[in-house]
């Protein structure tokens, strides 16, 4: 009798159990992480706008110059249409400056090729077009370009942006973009400013290659967000590098890298979430994100810091 009694208690105990291990189970399963809309909008917004100008004269007095001081002087007899074509006045110039990390986020263009990081000094897009037709530069010519900087080095590099899946990566070596040339990418320096005569029309990155040594890869998961819609950041103060996370996997970092995270989100309602995280990268890790809600002027004010 007592041997049943003992075996009803264990049968007993064995019910809770499991009942009670369900429904923790089913409370796990049943969190909700937050969801959220992209921030392609948002950043958009944020971006540095096109600026155009209508070249009407070929003799047409000093550079054309962008509002953070970029300067191009450039010939209407080396530009042609895609098909060899001369092209006849007027045209249009339109010109992108991006001179901050702030600028490179919202304007998600990051300065990372093939893979490797670029120490970066700032990056423009310059393009022509005729009746919406958008020009080249013909074989053997250039356009000459000035950048400004307050410390200009003397290694940096004309690197050339070129589409891929997911962004603009860049090459130093035009002739794997098809452009034949014996200009030197090496930029020359003043007191004040890069100097280059470039190839191609398009983006342009005054840079130079920092991918080398042990590299780790950072990845990034949460028990509170669903991080598809986020768009997550990797910047290195010491390079001025900004690296963009694509499939909540990082491209690769150098050993020692100092690192700063920043994610943006905004929500169905429209309002405004980041996260932010310094790390020193000594191995491959992952990076917790919890999404906190946030304003524009927080946002601004931290990218900024970077």
């Amino acid at each position: 009798m007592r041997t049943k009694k003992i075996l009803k208690y264990i049968i007993a105990a064995a019910a809770v159990s499991i009942i009670y291990t369900s429904c923790k189970k089913d409370r796990i399963e049943d969190r909700t992480l937050n969801e959220y809309n992209s921030p392609n909008n948002y950043l958009d917004s944020k971006k540095e706008a096109e600026q155009e100008f209508d070249i009407t004269s070929d003799s047409a007095s000093g550079p054309i110059t962008g509002n953070q001081g970029t300067c191009i002087w450039g010939s209407r007899m080396c530009l042609m249409y895609p098909n060899g074509d001369t092209v006849y006045l007027p045209y249009k110039v339109k010109l992108v400056e991006l001179y901050t990390p702030k600028q490179m986020v919202y304007y998600q263009m990051p300065t990372v090729a093939s893979d490797s990081i670029l120490e970066t000094d700032g990056e423009i897009r310059l393009r022509a077009f005729k009746n919406g037709t958008e020009l080249v530069l013909r074989p053997g010519c250039s356009w000459a370009i000035k950048m400004p900087n307050a410390a200009p080095k003397n290694y940096m590099r004309a690197f050339y942006g070129f589409p891929t899946s997911n962004y603009v990566n860049w090459t130093d070596n035009p002739a794997s973009l098809g452009v034949t040339t014996s200009f030197i990418p090496v930029f020359t320096t003043t007191a004040n400013s890069y100097l280059n005569s470039i190839v191609k029309l398009g983006w342009v990155n005054c840079g130079f290659s920092r991918g080398t040594g042990n590299n780790h890869i950072l990845t990034f998961a949460s028990t509170t967000d669903n991080l598809t819609n986020v768009a997550i950041f990797v910047y290195f103060p010491a390079t001025k590098t900004v690296m963009q996370v694509y499939n909540l996997t990082s491209g690769s970092i150098p050993d020692g890298s100092a690192i700063k995270i920043v994610a943006i989100a905004v929500d169905a309602n429209g309002t405004l979430f980041s996260y932010s995280q310094n790390l020193t990268m000594t191995s491959s890790t992952q990076a917790q994100v919890t999404m906190t809600a946030t304003t524009d002027p927080a946002l601004t004010a931290l990218l900024d810091a970077l």
